[in-house]
């Protein structure tokens, strides 16, 4: 897709959403810690079409989204929790191997043998420098989830964009402290199984996962529109 087709798309995008902050969906927005942002950034006409994979599950979840470069990591934990369909309810981080991106409240003592570096002031063009580059983001550090992200493209667009966009996506994402991958693969093939399960404790499992995800979960499926209409409520 060409920079013009992309500032395009994310233009009908921007008509498609208007969210107000009555609109915002209650519980789903948790602030970052307080922290004093940069004095002035300058928005950046960059922009990286990202991949993030969930790590460890077949067939693979994944969501391809848009962000500009002058979004800072903070904003982007923000942006694959909407796109992915997370809720926002445990600390991440990002690894680069010898450095760590993160809030660095809580969790610094444990990585003294890494950089700690702060998200809500780093840019992503700060270290995203290439094309097909790879980074870990890691979200709940008890289930582990572990996310590749890959950077596909670096466009140069007509303007900067103001919001992130899900161009593509694969799978649902798991529910919330589900026990990470093994606990979620268990959880699907319980509830595979459920109308002749004899184990209560499984049974038990399966209906909270569908008290979590609703009755209709469905493992396979994916709604980029819905994701997009998440990701409307994140001004960059």
């Amino acid at each position: 897709m060409n920079p013009d087709n992309l500032a395009k798309l994310i233009d009908e995008l921007s008509a498609m959403f208007h969210p107000t902050e009555r609109d915002r969906p209650h519980g789903r927005w948790v602030e970052a810690p307080k922290s004093a942002p940069p004095s002035k950034r300058r928005r950046s006409k960059t922009a990286y079409q990202l991949k993030i994979t969930l790590n460890g599950i077949r067939p693979p979840i994944w969501r391809r989204v848009l962000v500009p470069g002058h979004a800072t990591f903070h904003e982007l934990h923000l942006i694959i929790q909407e796109a992915m369909g997370w809720e926002q309810a445990h600390l991440y981080e990002f690894d680069f191997g010898s450095v760590l991106i993160g809030i660095p409240d809580g969790w610094d003592s444990f990585q003294l043998e890494k950089e700690l570096m702060d998200a809500r002031r780093i840019p992503l063009q700060q270290w995203l420098t290439e094309e097909k580059q790879k980074f870990l983001y890691i979200y709940d550090f008890g289930d582990y989830w572990r996310h590749t992200v890959t950077v596909e493209k670096i466009e140069t667009l007509p303007k900067p964009l103001e919001r992130a966009a899900c161009l593509k996506g694969k799978r649902a994402c798991p529910p919330e402290d589900c026990g990470g991958v093994y606990g979620y693969l268990e959880l699907l093939e319980a509830a595979a199984q459920k109308d002749s399960l004899a184990d209560p404790e499984l049974r038990e499992l399966v209906d909270w996962m569908y008290d979590m995800k609703g009755e209709d979960f469905d493992p396979d499926a994916f709604d980029v529109e819905e994701a997009n209409e998440r990701l409307a409520y994140i001004r960059l």
